[in-house]
């Protein structure tokens, strides 16, 4: 699930807070966070190991932008739950 974010990670400028990048990832997002299985924290692993922005590194500016993602999900995540919107079963999707 989490690969619908390689796209947007192949983007030159995902990891800066330009509006068309954040608007990108919450488009991303919107597909994937009513998944029952979605984590946020998973969603940053997985872009942690697609940037490999480098664990010593600690100014990287792919681990604050991660950063800042993965509590933008958790938000999403929480209204969603507090609205009462209900995560849905994955879905199987066609392998074209």
């Amino acid at each position: 699930m989490y690969q619908a974010f390689d796209k947007f990670l192949a983007t030159g400028t995902w990891h800066t807070p330009h509006p068309n990048d954040r608007t990108r990832f919450f488009l991303i997002l919107s597909s994937v966070v009513k998944d029952s299985k979605f984590n946020p924290d998973a969603m940053g692993e997985y872009m942690r190991q697609k940037t490999h922005p480098g664990i010593e590194v600690k100014d990287h500016p792919f681990r604050s932008a991660i950063d800042r993602y993965v509590t933008a999900a958790w938000a999403v995540k929480d209204y969603l739950a507090a609205t009462g919107v209900r995560p849905s079963p994955m879905k199987p999707r066609l392998v074209r």
